[in-house]
């Protein structure tokens, strides 16, 4: 499809003259990756950078995490409203360490059974942290994917594997980074849960949603 071809490129174009800086986009730790989207889940970006450059300031890895008592950790997930997180972490650090000498596996098989981890986290991680040609989808990535391609989805948007195939489809090896880095950014800057900014999207021609407004307007 023609679409797909030029919805990626237009996408890291726009990405590139309007991305966001992350302190854990310069990185290909697997470790600040994985804490990163930890604490990203559910919270917003700007509200995580200062807690995450403390948190791995005070524990950069794995084994430093370890050995922090529970109630410290819970102090830093405390401040993102992630509370019940702090457990989950304490455990995930244990199991890294006793399991994997510390580090994070390189395999989604053995990164999905740990604490705190689902399929979007493993999947960040396997992109940002190792460089795998991983699409990377949450309920933000499907609302672009549904309304650019007019995909309909089957229950949960974010559950429906068409919506993770079609993203995999559009992913360019030694690209994935920064396509869904752009997938996200655009999800949040652009095409908005309310009020999509029509405006200034480089999709308007060919976004299925636009179409459709456009028709009922006229």
């Amino acid at each position: 499809m023609e679409k797909k071809r030029i919805f990626p490129k237009l996408l890291i174009k726009w990405y590139r003259e309007n991305g966001r800086n992350y302190p854990w986009r310069t990185s290909r730790d697997p470790y600040k990756i994985l804490i990163a989207e930890i604490m990203l889940q559910r919270t917003r970006a700007d509200q995580v950078k200062p807690v995450y450059l403390e948190f791995i300031s005070k524990y950069p890895n794995t084994r430093e995490l370890n050995k922090a008592p529970e109630k410290d950790i819970r102090e830093y997930f405390g401040r993102l409203g992630l509370l019940w997180r702090a457990k989950l972490v304490k455990s995930l650090a244990k199991e890294l360490v006793n399991r994997f000498s510390g580090k994070i596996p390189q395999s989604r098989d053995l990164l999905l059974p740990l604490p705190a981890i689902g399929e979007y986290i493993a999947d960040a991680v396997l992109c940002f942290g190792y460089g795998a040609d991983v699409a990377v989808v949450d309920a933000n990535v499907c609302r672009i994917i549904k309304r650019v391609f007019g995909l309909v989805a089957k229950g949960e948007a974010r559950r429906d594997r068409s919506f993770k195939r079609l993203a995999q489809e559009m992913v360019s090896s030694g690209k994935a980074d920064e396509f869904n880095w752009a997938m996200i950014d655009f999800a949040a800057l652009v095409c908005t849960p309310s009020s999509p900014k029509h405006s200034v999207c480089p999709m308007n021609e060919f976004c299925s949603y636009y179409q459709n407004l456009k028709l009922m307007e006229a």
